[in-house]
């Protein structure tokens, strides 16, 4: 897949993308509340668990002296959740545009990239919703935005290179769906999304969870939404290294594989 590519067709990726867009939550009654409710349902269930089941103590901002935990957990619970959907969905993408496949001669990764767009879109929302409870409990979050569209920019890259390489693999191996479901709570439970590592009194697991590719972006965006600072130049040095060089990965796997796309369907 090529920038060239991707520009060349970009009408069709824009027709791709409000489809996913207008048919998500078609004949839902609450419709695209549905991308608010998931994980604030979740910050109320970790929250409990949290706060109450084994009395922690929220963490305390950095810089800004926040001590809430469903802002803490909701800080890392957006890139996280914006990487696991997107992939989730990308995953069938290509089997789900079989028919097309078969017709038409297009970039078969235009239906992959829609479907990351499409939920970039619903991440942007959740992001101003959330920034505006920053708002409410005294924390100015809006100069933070800017780091955290940065940050959102490589994630993306990331995302959507495993999207890539996923979708194209699931072609040939239907295992990779069900894989995929297990692979994405270890990496939930493996982030610091409900507890903080400093708790983790084994060394070798913190460093794991630290050089893990959505624990790096997980604490980055906790510094910048929660902390009120910015990830360190390391930090940023990770994500920025796992983002390219996954994206180049899934880019080139879905390229070697794409010809083969039609027999396969």
């Amino acid at each position: 897949m090529s920038l060239r590519t991707a520009v060349a067709h970009r009408n069709l990726l824009y027709l791709l993308t409000l489809k996913e867009l207008r048919t998500r939550y078609r004949k839902s009654i609450l419709g695209w509340a549905w991308s608010l409710l998931n994980p604030l349902s979740q910050m109320m269930i970790f929250s409990v668990i949290f706060l109450y089941v084994f009395k922690a103590e929220p963490p305390v901002g950095e810089k800004s002296g926040l001590e809430v935990f469903p802002l803490y957990f909701l800080s890392g619970l957006l890139p996280f959740q914006f990487f696991q959907i997107s992939v989730t969905a990308a995953i069938g993408s290509v089997q789900g545009g079989a028919s097309l496949i078969k017709k038409v001669a297009f970039p078969h990764e235009q239906l992959v990239l829609s479907i990351v767009f499409a939920q970039l879109i619903t991440a942007g929302i959740e992001l101003a919703v959330l920034a505006v409870a920053f708002l409410i409990f005294g924390h100015m979050v809006l100069p933070w935005l800017i780091p955290m569209l940065m940050l959102m920019a490589l994630v993306t890259l990331f995302t959507t290179g495993v999207a890539l390489f996923l979708s194209a693999a699931n072609v040939f191996f239907h295992d990779i769906n069900y894989l995929w479901g297990i692979g994405a709570q270890i990496l939930f439970y493996s982030s610091p999304i409900i507890y903080v590592t400093s708790i983790i009194e084994v060394d070798a697991l913190r460093t794991a969870i630290n050089l893990g590719p959505t624990g790096a972006f997980v604490q980055a965006s906790q510094n910048i939404l929660y902390d009120g600072i910015w990830p360190s130049f390391a930090r940023w040095t990770q994500v920025a290294l796992y983002s390219v060089s996954v994206f180049a990965f899934g880019a080139w796997a879905f390229n070697r594989m794409s010809p083969r796309f039609a027999e396969e369907l």
